[in-house]
């Protein structure tokens, strides 16, 4: 076994668990490519192709864990909740991004998506 996947496996330690799903590895590239600005529940689902209960229950996980926040904003005459990467949800993807670039080896923290 080479060096560097013994090293890579060993960085695993540094990458929350709770993170490694499809689902919530697609919301957080998504918001962090938004910014403060964030996505309503609605525009998430339809730009990730999801379904209401897979997105609100990952939406609602991510919020606890403190990586995500929400907050109620009107849009064409409706209450929607609005989602945002916080800065701790930002510093995670950036660990975990980097962990699984090495993994995949597409070049680190210079990766897409």
């Amino acid at each position: 076994m080479p060096n560097d996947l013994i090293a890579i496996v060993e960085e695993s330690e540094d990458v929350n668990s709770a993170l490694i799903s499809r689902v919530r590895l697609e919301i957080l590239w998504a918001l962090s490519e938004l910014g403060d600005d964030g996505a309503t529940a609605r525009h998430l689902k339809a730009g990730l192709n999801l379904s209401d209960g897979v997105l609100y229950a990952n939406l609602k996980k991510l919020v606890e864990m403190g990586y995500l926040r929400s907050e109620k904003v009107t849009l064409e005459g409706k209450e929607l909740e609005l989602y945002a990467i916080t800065p701790e949800g930002l510093l995670e993807w950036r660990c975990l991004r980097g962990w699984l670039c090495k993994l995949l080896g597409c070049g680190g923290d210079t990766s897409e998506r």
